[in-house]
Parts: C-alpha cells; structure tokens; sequence
C-alpha cells in the first residue's frame, strides 16, 4: 500500500475509533437516564465494544506504535439521530435502539 493510502486508511480507522468512543460515552450516560431501556442499551454496548477491539486490532496492524485507546471521542455517530448530543438526539437514538431490540 501506498503512504498516502496508507495515510488515508489510519486517518479513517481514527475517526471510526473516535465515533466508536463517542457512542459508548453516550451509552454510559444513557444507562443512566433511561433506565427503562436497559437491555437494549446494554446489548448496544456489547455490539460497540466488539466493534472498537476489531477495530483496535487492525488499527495496530497498520501501525502497532499507535495506542488505539487515546484517541478521543467525536459524536459523528450521533448525526443521523439529529444534532449532536442534543437531547433530542439522543432520546431518537434510544428509541431506535428499543425498537430494533422488541423486533429481535
């Protein structure tokens, strides 16, 4: 692979990662205030976590120096939800959540 390729590819795992971050931040905050959803939270955040270690380890592949674990949170994640982190937001985020979990 190319360094520019290469340049493009960690840039993007980065901002994955971030996005990935963004949302179990959200996810801790959200145990919290909607306790009534616990359970499709809670399966969410098994999802999310699966997702960030695959996402760690080919993140290291590409450069094992880099530590996957410092890199900050973005709420990209949260743009077709809405604005960011506005409670809004985050209550549609919820309820897409609730519903995929009654439709399993």
């Amino acid at each position: 692979m190319t360094r520019t390729r290469t340049q493009k590819t960690l840039a993007k795992l980065a901002q994955l990662i971030a996005n990935v971050h963004g949302e179990l931040k959200a996810l801790d905050r959200l145990a919290v205030e909607y306790q009534e959803h616990q359970e499709a939270l809670a399966r969410r955040r098994m999802e999310v976590e699966r997702t960030r270690e695959t996402l760690y380890l080919t993140l290291k592949q590409f450069d094992p120096d880099i530590a996957p674990e410092s890199i900050g949170d973005s709420d990209e994640w949260l743009r077709p939800y809405g604005r960011r982190q506005s409670n809004a937001s985050l209550k549609r985020y919820v309820q897409c959540l609730s519903k995929a979990s009654e439709n399993n």
